[in-house]
């Protein structure tokens, strides 16, 4: 379930934890872990998989 405050304020960007997948920078939510991405437009937003999904992108460099 994702959080409440999130909802209403928006997610908060964990800046520790932001990395580039070769195409867009990447991180999670502080408050409800959902991953994001930082869209030209948009600014961050969460990650969309049928708009986001490129067979291309790497993971996280920490991600086992």
């Amino acid at each position: 379930m994702k959080s409440l405050v999130c909802k209403v304020k928006g997610h908060r960007v964990n800046r520790r934890r932001v990395w580039h997948d070769k195409f867009d920078f990447r991180t999670n939510c502080d408050r409800c872990n959902a991953s994001l991405i930082r869209d030209e437009v948009e600014g961050w937003r969460e990650f969309d998989n049928d708009r986001d999904l490129l067979v291309d992108r790497m993971a996280h460099p920490k991600h086992a």
